[in-house]
């Protein structure tokens, strides 16, 4: 009798224990989601309906708070991410805007086509480039027996450069050029064809900016060089004034003997 009393006592005070415990931890998961959801971010949504290209104004856009856990990856929250961008979409008052649904406004001639040069394996980028940069495009491609490697395009306008994450989270540069239709048809054959694509970035700096940036170097090294001289002449000129007294002594001793010489002829 006394045993079973005691195990009943064990078996309630674990009970209570175990209670006890799962209060706590209820307690606690309930308190941070509470505290998630009480954090909120602004987004950008829709002020009124906004046509498909059209140019996206400040009073086009409202801001609303949205919880922090929420997916907010593809949500526009800065108002810098808008400005120069357009609408590719009919948006409604209340859409929220999102990265896939506006881009960039790009001001191409009529006569001129936009072709995206992505990442491949055949097309590759030299060097970092920028919107506003200008390239050339070097091909390599079959003809006849051989392959054959030359510039195929120069000076092409870069109108638009993003990065693009791959499967293995590295990171490519994409770049969107405008061409006129005939380049914009030869490119696409090569970037589908062609053994291997090159896009190489143009130094874009003046000659005669170069020229300066040289003649400046060239002047700051000359004035260097007198600088380190003047104090090595300043370090000649004191030796220069102490032979001065000596010399003018001398002079003076000979012009003495001089004197004397003519006294004792006159005596």
């Amino acid at each position: 009798m006394v045993d079973s009393k005691r195990k009943a006592m064990i078996f309630l005070t674990l009970a209570f224990i175990l209670a006890v415990l799962t209060a706590w931890l209820i307690i606690n998961q309930v308190s941070q989601a509470q505290e998630t959801l009480g954090q909120t971010v602004k987004v950008a949504v829709a002020k009124t309906d906004i046509q498909a290209y059209t140019d996206i104004s400040p009073d086009m856009i409202d801001w609303v708070d949205m919880p922090q856990s929420a997916n907010l990856s593809t949500l526009i929250q800065d108002e810098k991410e808008l400005e120069g961008h357009v609408s590719i979409v009919n948006l409604e008052k209340g859409d929220l805007f999102t990265a896939n649904l506006v881009r960039s406004r790009i001001d191409i001639p009529a006569d001129h086509r936009v072709v995206w040069l992505n990442p491949t394996e055949n097309v590759i980028l030299d060097q970092s480039v920028v919107e506003g940069d200008k390239v050339d495009i070097v091909a390599s491609y079959k003809s006849g027996s051989g392959i054959v490697t030359k510039r195929i395009l120069q000076n092409i306008p870069v109108v638009q450069s993003q990065d693009l994450k791959s499967g293995d989270d590295e990171t490519k540069q994409a770049l969107k050029v405008s061409l006129p239709v005939s380049q914009a048809e030869l490119l696409i054959h090569m970037q589908n064809t062609a053994e291997q694509v090159r896009v190489l970035r143009l130094d874009q700096l003046p000659q005669e900016q170069k020229t300066d940036e040289a003649q400046q170097t060239e002047n700051s090294g000359t004035q260097e060089q007198t600088t380190k001289q003047q104090p090595e002449n300043q370090a000649k000129e004191p030796a220069s004034k102490k032979e001065e007294p000596k010399d003018a002594k001398q002079s003076n001793d000979k012009n003495d003997k001089d004197e004397n010489k003519d006294k004792k002829k006159d005596s």
